[in-house]
């Protein structure tokens, strides 16, 4: 019936199609960003640095964003980020066209540009949902919300790699027309519903999302975990980049391993409702954790093209079970007020950590090669997975008297 409801919600369908095909064509430059630095320069380690400029905004902006999302239009923010994101894309493909020197450094501050005014997009979206759903229809909306990101992943990755073996600027034009397309379904949606929740001056704190964020246990612990992980998988996206290139493995396949993490976290997304209600949170979790670890054995086993693909598959499924069953703990442990400065608070741990994970995969590939690295991640996996076990096994139940 909740789903129902949702997708007789216009308004949460409008924001939410616009805002998906965008992600799409993010999804699709993300990969080509590396690819294109590997293409032009067949540097690893330059890779990495373009990879890290995307995703630096993560580390940085994120507790700006909360703020900003908490306390101004939400559409007005969504709106000026996209436009920011198709300045920047249309940089590149000028860029292209006119075969611009220094290709390098374009290429870096156009993806700092773009991961810079996805991190604002990204913590608006989750609190303009909440102003387009009633409070009852929430955690079903966060699901379809999480389901973007698998739907990004499946047609963005597919779609930037085969369209990358056709021209290395086509992923940037499928980007460009995604923005357009966000920018026109935005533009339908009246400003007045998207206005910010009154906060008291006091509240407005730049780092209050951050205190409370630290002062839940469970809440501090899985983000720092979810943090390092993402340090993980983006070292192993790079692997997957480097091991196609050195073994001249066509482009599209790059996208077919990548677009997998896609099929497998919309799969997720349908069946997370019902695992949230089955599974305590905690539970659910260390068991999430787990089926990581062995899923990165698979790829420390063997690159070949298939493990790579049932493996990511399954990485990008649980991921959706972690991220649905965190956002709506976030949401259900803090005040409406609040929710953007909690999103952006363990977005600063969890996506933050991703430019750090395209540094130092960048660098690891370089020095050790795939196989090693592959080993080293599986071993760095393994120790999160026992350390989640320490602190996240359920507590014993107390002895009572009688059973003395």
């Amino acid at each position: 019936m909740a789903v129902l409801l949702i997708l007789r919600n216009r308004r949460f369908l409008a924001l939410w199609s616009g805002n998906a095909l965008s992600l799409v064509g993010t999804s699709g430059v993300r990969i080509a960003y590396p690819l294109l630095a590997l293409a032009l320069f067949d540097s690893p380690a330059l890779a990495g640095w373009v990879a890290f400029a995307a995703t630096l905004p993560n580390l940085l902006l994120q507790v700006p964003a909360g703020l900003v999302a908490d306390t101004v239009n939400r559409r007005t923010v969504l709106l000026t980020a996209q436009a920011t994101g198709l300045l920047a894309t249309a940089a590149v493909l000028l860029a292209a066209a006119v075969d611009l020197r220094g290709m390098a450094f374009l290429l870096v501050v156009a993806a700092v540009v773009e991961g810079s005014a996805f991190v604002f997009f990204n913590i608006a979206e989750v609190s303009a949902v909440r102003d387009v759903v009633d409070e009852q229809d929430r955690t079903v909306a966060f699901s379809f919300l999480e389901a973007e990101q698998p739907i990004g992943n499946l047609a963005g990755r597919a779609a930037g790699g085969a369209l990358f073996d056709l021209s290395r600027w086509a992923p940037f034009l499928l980007n460009a027309f995604s923005y357009v397309f966000c920018l026109l379904t935005l533009a339908t949606m009246p400003k007045r519903v998207f206005a910010p929740v009154p906060v008291a001056h006091e509240e407005r704190r730049l780092l209050q999302g951050l205190v409370w964020l630290w002062r839940i246990p469970y809440l501090r612990l899985t983000s720092l975990i979810t943090g390092f992980t993402n340090v993980l998988w983006q070292c192993v996206i790079l692997l997957v980049l480097v091991v196609a290139t050195r073994d001249d493995r066509p482009a599209w396949t790059v996208g077919v391993v990548l677009a997998a993490a896609g099929v497998g976290g919309l799969l997720a997304a349908l069946v997370t409702p019902r695992l949230s209600r089955r599974f305590p949170p905690r539970g659910l979790f260390l068991g999430c954790v787990w089926v990581w670890t062995g899923l990165l054995a698979m790829i420390a086993v063997s690159t070949h093209t298939v493990v790579l693909m049932i493996a990511w598959g399954g990485v990008g499924a649980v991921g959706t079970v972690v991220s649905v069953t965190l956002t709506v703990t976030r949401a259900q442990a803090v005040p409406d007020n609040m929710l953007g400065r909690i999103v952006s608070a363990a977005g600063v741990i969890t996506d933050g950590a991703v430019p750090i994970g395209a540094l130092v995969g960048g660098y690891l590939l370089a020095a050790a090669g795939p196989t090693v690295t592959a080993r080293v991640l599986l071993i760095a996996m393994l120790a999160a997975a026992l350390l989640c076990t320490r602190f996240l096994r359920p507590a014993p139940h107390p002895v009572t008297e009688n059973a003395a």
